[in-house]
């Protein structure tokens, strides 16, 4: 091939993956922008192609109060990115013959009846078809989460929890099952979760800022999850619980984007979206096609989740809904202006437009925010509706009770706590409340 020739070819590649690159960072430039000029955005973001850093940019501040500003150095609560951790050494050790997918749970930890544990394998636990649940739902995780410092002791609470379904027929998200995860990789290695996790990923790939980092402990430049108030005001929210194998790092962008290329060159994972976060954090690591990654760290609750899958709809030349207020502020303002009834008939429609699923968590997550605003009376009414949809969940009667109990209706607060044993008769977060009660 004539040379001038072949200089004109790859000067057009690269020109083409350049438009394909600009591409790429104006969209989710435009859709993030979208976001901050609502008040809407705190965080990171950043696009690789191939490893390489495409595109860069920071908003808002690491910390509202103060007015610190993210920078990128700032670490963010990476939540359920945690898992992608977990599952990584899950794979290496596999690799090293040290375990097999298909091994049976009891094989390792000794948590249930060897009945139980020979039908659970490893790979259930990864797909989440094990019948585990989710121990940040327990009321005794809750009650006391700086005590929970050590693998073994969320193991302590997990195995005393029913499974939620016969093993390997059907699948729940499970905070629990990846606890275990962490729990199999002590034993099989002798070594603690923590410093497999600096011997085996941080240290190895030079992940500097990524920090397991038990409540009380900090470490430079760390952001504080903010909670955005129905008015739009911004509130530090300190973490106040413990990190474990299934969430609660603190990491940023490039130190993930470390990870990402380590899972590519490797192929021990899948290319995914992956996510994670609670009400005050959200972040997202996006394998993309072509080689490009997208890593999003916000110190506010849902909106890398909400950016992603704007930007997805985005480069496949999809419509994708406008960046809008929080799915609370919504719910507030129908609340407010328009009553209970209004706000029962359009959960549906605003949880889908939000990519949620039609579940409790939602309205019992909106409920103690107005409690936390001290607007009881509301709180109570959201408690209520919960009850009345998901009559069924043990943890909508107790919240309902906990609501009015706070309001000194302790005769409202009794009955509700009943209802909570008479759909969990173990559940001892109620039987403690109604001795107290009882014995006033």
């Amino acid at each position: 091939m004539n040379l001038n020739l072949l200089i004109k070819i790859l000067l057009f590649a690269v020109f083409m993956n350049n438009i394909f690159a600009d591409e790429y960072a104006d969209k989710l430039d435009k859709i993030v922008s979208g976001y901050n000029d609502l008040g809407l955005f705190s965080g990171n973001v950043l696009v690789a192609k191939d490893g390489n850093i495409i595109y860069e940019k920071q908003f808002g501040y690491a910390d509202w109060e103060k007015k610190t500003p993210v920078t990128p150095e700032t670490l963010f609560r990476i939540g359920s990115l945690n898992k992608m951790f977990t599952h990584t050494m899950i794979k290496q050790l596999e690799k090293e013959n040290k375990l097999g997918l298909d091994d049976p749970l009891s094989k390792y930890l000794d948590l249930y009846p060897k009945e139980t544990g020979d039908k659970i394998t490893i790979r259930m636990l990864i797909e989440m078809k094990a019948g585990l649940g989710d121990y940040l739902m327990n009321p005794e995780f809750n009650q006391n989460r700086d005590k929970f410092k050590t693998v073994n002791d969320f193991l302590e609470i997990i195995k005393s929890e029913p499974l939620l379904f016969e093993p390997g027929t059907a699948q729940e998200y499970s905070n629990s099952g990846y606890v275990v995860l962490g729990g199999i990789i002590e034993k099989v290695t002798g070594k603690s979760y923590v410093d497999n996790l600096k011997e085996r990923l941080i240290n190895p790939l030079g992940m500097n800022n990524t920090h397991y980092l038990l409540i009380g402990e900090t470490v430079p430049n760390m952001a504080s999850g903010t909670r955005i108030t129905f008015s739009g005001n911004k509130v530090n929210s300190p973490f106040l619980e413990q990190p474990s194998p299934a969430g609660g790092m603190f990491s940023n962008a490039r130190d993930l984007l470390k990870l990402d290329q380590y899972l590519k060159q490797t192929g021990l994972l899948g290319q995914a979206i992956r996510a994670g976060g609670t009400q005050v954090w959200n972040s997202v690591l996006a394998q993309m096609k072509d080689g490009y990654t997208v890593i999003i760290n916000s110190n506010f609750g849902q909106v890398a989740d909400e950016i992603i899958m704007r930007f997805e709809d985005a480069v496949n030349g999809k419509d994708y809904p406008k960046p809008d207020v929080t799915m609370e502020m919504k719910m507030y303002a129908i609340l407010t202006n328009d009553g209970i009834e209004k706000l029962e008939s359009s959960l549906k429609q605003i949880l889908e437009a939000n990519g949620m699923l039609y579940n409790d968590r939602h309205l019992n997550f909106f409920g103690y925010e107005l409690m936390k605003d001290k607007l009881l009376d509301k709180a109570i009414e959201v408690f209520e509706l919960n009850a009345k949809l998901f009559p069924g969940v043990p943890n909508v009667w107790d919240s309902l009770a906990e609501a009015y109990m706070n309001k000194g209706e302790n005769k409202l607060a009794i009955e509700n706590y009943k209802k909570v044993l008479e759909l969990d008769t173990e559940n001892q977060n109620a039987r403690k409340m109604l001795e107290k009660l009882e014995s006033k």
